[in-house]
């Protein structure tokens, strides 16, 4: 049976929710524990409405990106989650207060306190897990009902809705047997600073999760530059647009942050309707993803992406360090059909 790609979220069905509140805590303090919930919340449909939108925005983001669970990472949560999805016992809260302590406990004082959800529920009536943490202004408190030991899940909408909290992490976990799909889940982290240089690591995802990215970032990073610069080599006839956009791709692979993902790129750089609608069908014939974000890694490609060539049919070559050209030259289209290259400097050197 072929595998697919991802999971149809808009079949997410919501079946229990129940919250933990985590407190804020430094190693040294053992004696803090989380604020438990000892039964799943009463979920009113408007609210069931809400979260799933919200857990869909998040996954669908063009940031979100597919994981797969680390042997190498000694977390216990893949068991939970497993148990959740496989047991026919009622353990639902059980195995969510063991996530909460798992959280608590991989947090140190830079984590902010938070709130986190288990949610239990079907897409295409097979189990998932998703499992939220939402950040909390400093010295906010959920009222707990003394009544039901839990606490409102009304609350945490109110909260949500007027901004003094945020949704700040979502994980949806599955069996990938029970979808024919190669990765064990979906994650959508905004504390992952997408503008910083660094490694797509957190400990949301790592120590608290036990995952991984799911592709390799090595090679998804080279194959989605290297198809992009065939597109734009091939498909474009332009000659000037195709400097243009090539640029771009190597301004692109360069920025400051974490993740690149095809529909981002033509979002933003590509002028033309055509060209947009072109290269998405092209990058789906090569299997990649269109929406989805993988982590970058440049390190198969640093010698393709710091320099740019443009040759002539005169015999002049163009050469730009950092792969452009941008703001150092300026083409134009002559009306005779010739390309023209204005060099905007200072004279350096003449050898």
């Amino acid at each position: 049976m072929k595998k697919k790609s991802n999971l149809d979220l808009w079949s997410l069905l919501i079946e229990r929710i129940i919250i933990h509140d985590i407190p804020k805590r430094r190693k040294a303090q053992m004696d803090i524990v989380p604020y438990y919930s000892e039964q799943d919340t009463e979920i009113p449909d408007g609210t069931r409405m809400f979260f799933k939108e919200r857990i869909i925005s998040a996954l669908q983001s063009i940031k979100a990106f597919n994981i797969c669970y680390d042997n190498d990472i000694d977390s216990p949560v893949p068991l939970y989650v497993d148990n959740l999805l496989t047991s026919t016992d009622d353990i639902f809260v059980d195995q969510s207060k063991k996530m909460a302590d798992r959280l608590l406990n991989v947090q140190d004082g830079v984590n902010a306190a938070g709130i986190l959800l288990v949610i239990s529920g079907k897409i295409d009536d097979k189990k998932i897990c998703v499992l939220m943490k939402l950040e909390k202004d400093n010295g906010l408190q959920l009222e707990r009902n003394n009544q039901t030991n839990s606490f409102d899940i009304k609350e945490i909408k109110d909260l949500m809705l007027t901004h003094k909290t945020r949704l700040f992490k979502v994980g949806l976990l599955f069996q990938r047997k029970d979808f024919n799909l190669n990765y064990d889940g979906t994650l959508m982290d905004f504390q992952i600073d997408i503008r910083a240089k660094k490694e797509i690591q957190t400990f949301f995802m790592a120590a608290f999760l036990g995952c991984k990215p799911y592709n390799d970032p090595k090679v998804a990073t080279r194959k989605f530059y290297k198809y992009t610069r065939i597109f734009i080599e091939s498909m474009i006839d332009d000659k000037i647009a195709q400097a243009k956009y090539t640029q771009d791709l190597n301004s692109y692979i360069q920025k400051n942050q974490s993740t690149v993902c095809p529909k981002e790129f033509a979002d933003e750089y590509f002028t033309d309707s055509t060209h947009k609608d072109n290269y998405k069908k092209y990058i789906q014939e090569k299997k990649i993803p269109y929406s989805r974000a993988v982590v970058k890694d440049t390190t198969l490609i640093n010698n393709q992406i710091k320099e740019i060539r443009v040759f002539f049919h005169n015999g002049v070559t163009l050469v730009g360090n950092k792969g452009t050209l941008d703001k150092k030259v300026e083409f134009s289209k002559l009306e005779n059909g010739q390309d023209k290259a204005e060099i905007i400097s200072k004279i350096k050197k003449i050898s």
